[in-house]
């Protein structure tokens, strides 16, 4: 070795402060370098980010435009059986039965329309009852047969609530019927017993025009008219017991004076007379009463109004529009994490990285970072393009873009995890769509969770779109900042989904070593 080799040999080699200011950084640098990786991989794919940013927006549109959301539309024969004609009126219940349902048509052949069910010409054949009245009054409640072919559990709750609704409309237009009827006959009975009392005044006042005869054969038609009785039965509210009662003891006075006048014993009976008129008295206030109420206020006393604090509800569309929204971010999210890591393992890109003085942290929150900030935009440009649709956004755009950061996130974990546990592109994709398939039905997007048993809505609370969609329908429909547990559920998942994608990676980097 020469002096001069020996010489700078010996000498020791000073590193700048520049160099180590510079070690502090390399972290970072290594960090962004995969940031960069990721958005120009991204960028040098406009088709990808032309299908991520119109694909959703096609689908959000396609969705508005085609999904009415109204009942299904089923088909109805009405069968009234031959000498129900007398207790149901055919022209009513045509009317009544074309409200909810598509009416075919009234008709007495029980089989030829169950014949047009059975070949799906009809959805719901609808069989009244014979001899309604006649089993009224024997104390039996006589049913309307709703008759129907149906697979869908939807259609069938249709069925059973629209059917429902028309029996409660026929009973309402039947108890209208037979209340103007009987308020009618208490016209009559008002007529008999001022009559009547006005005899009675007669009869208390010592006035000698009264006939005997004529005062009993009063009392009689009274005691046998039938107008008392309709009455007491149609009686109602807190007063009815009271005149049931004063029904009831009018008639025992009237057999009392039926029976004085018979024996002639009537002048004997002047208390009984002031009694019995005194009872007419407060009958014929109360008839009077009944007979001045109409008789859709005494079928039906209380009647519905609605108050919607909100002002008024949203079309279909514009309700579903945040879900559809919040849908498509972790689906992209999922997406892209899942064939994230997977990818490079295929490539052989994994094995560089692990040689490399980087780390699994820095590889994957490089990744974290790139992903946030494409979906961030692709996010910002269908909310502008909700906007053209008159979709409101009535919330705090800050509060809504840390929300949006937390979904993604959250999501993101999801796919970072799915795939560093995949060992193929195509298993990623399936698993993928498996939790896609889950926040479709268990999310709320459809659904309402509370129809979920609680072991369900815990797998439910541990999707990111259940909470997304909560927050989006605060911010954007009701202008509202989202609760604390939405905020609290959606960042549980976001740090356990990133402990559980780190936990595989490393697994992953340790397999590839091994």
């Amino acid at each position: 070795m020469s002096d001069r080799s020996l010489e700078r040999a010996q000498v020791p080699q000073i590193r700048p402060a520049s160099y180590a200011s510079a070690a502090i950084f390399k972290p970072f640098i290594r960090l962004l370098s995969f940031f960069a990786k990721e958005v120009n991989e991204i960028r040098r794919q406009p088709r990808l980010v032309l299908s991520l940013l119109l694909g959703p927006f096609t689908i959000l549109l396609l969705f508005g435009a085609g999904y009415q959301g109204s009942q299904p539309v089923l088909r109805t024969a009405i069968v009234v059986p031959p000498g129900a004609e007398s207790d149901l009126d055919e022209e009513t219940l045509a009317q009544i039965g074309g409200l909810n349902f598509q009416l075919a048509g009234v008709t007495s052949d029980r089989e030829a329309a169950l014949a047009q069910l059975r070949n799906g010409e009809l959805d719901i054949v609808q069989i009244f009852p014979a001899n309604i009245r006649e089993q009224v009054l024997n104390g039996e409640q006589p049913s309307v047969e709703f008759v129907y072919n149906q697979i869908n559990p939807i259609n069938e709750q249709w069925i059973q609530y629209l059917g429902y609704a028309e029996v409660v409309e026929i009973n309402k237009s039947i108890l209208l019927n037979t209340t103007s009827s009987v308020q009618g006959e208490a016209q009559t009975l008002q007529t008999q017993l001022s009559d009547m009392r006005e005899q009675l005044d007669e009869v208390d006042s010592g006035l000698s025009s009264t006939d005997p005869a004529e005062l009993r054969a009063s009392i009689r038609r009274r005691r046998e008219a039938g107008g008392a009785l309709a009455l007491a039965g149609m009686a109602t509210g807190p007063q009815s017991e009271e005149l049931r009662g004063e029904l009831v003891q009018l008639q025992e006075d009237l057999d009392t004076l039926d029976q004085a006048v018979s024996e002639g014993r009537l002048e004997e009976q002047q208390e009984q007379v002031r009694t019995t008129r005194d009872r007419i008295a407060r009958l014929e206030t109360q008839i009077a009463q009944f007979n001045a109420l109409s008789p859709g206020v005494i079928v039906s006393p209380l009647q519905q109004t609605y108050q919607n604090l909100t002002g008024a509800s949203y079309d279909l569309m514009t309700y579903y529009a945040p879900s559809v929204l919040a849908l498509l971010v972790q689906h992209i999210a999922v997406t892209l994490g899942a064939l994230s890591l997977v990818r490079e393992r295929i490539l052989g890109a994994t094995e560089i990285f692990r040689v490399a003085p980087v780390s699994v942290t820095q590889v994957l929150v490089g990744k974290y970072l790139g992903y946030t900030l494409f979906i961030g935009a692709i996010t910002a440009l269908l909310v502008l393009l909700t906007r053209l649709l008159n979709i409101p956004f009535l919330g705090d755009p800050l509060v809504f873009a840390g929300l949006v950061l937390l979904l993604t996130l959250a999501s993101l974990g999801i796919g970072f995890f799915i795939s560093a546990i995949s060992n193929s592109d195509s298993q990623a994709v399936q698993l993928s769509m498996l939790v896609l398939l889950m926040s479709v039905f268990f999310s709320g997007f459809f659904l309402p969770l509370e129809n979920f048993s609680a072991p369900v809505r815990a797998v439910s609370y541990a999707l990111p779109l259940t909470h997304g969609i909560a927050g989006y329908h605060d911010i954007m429909l009701r202008g509202a900042m989202p609760g604390e547990f939405t905020w609290a559920a959606l960042g549980t998942i976001a740090a356990i989904t990133f402990v559980g994608a780190l936990a595989g990676a490393w697994a992953q980097f340790r397999k590839v070593v091994g």
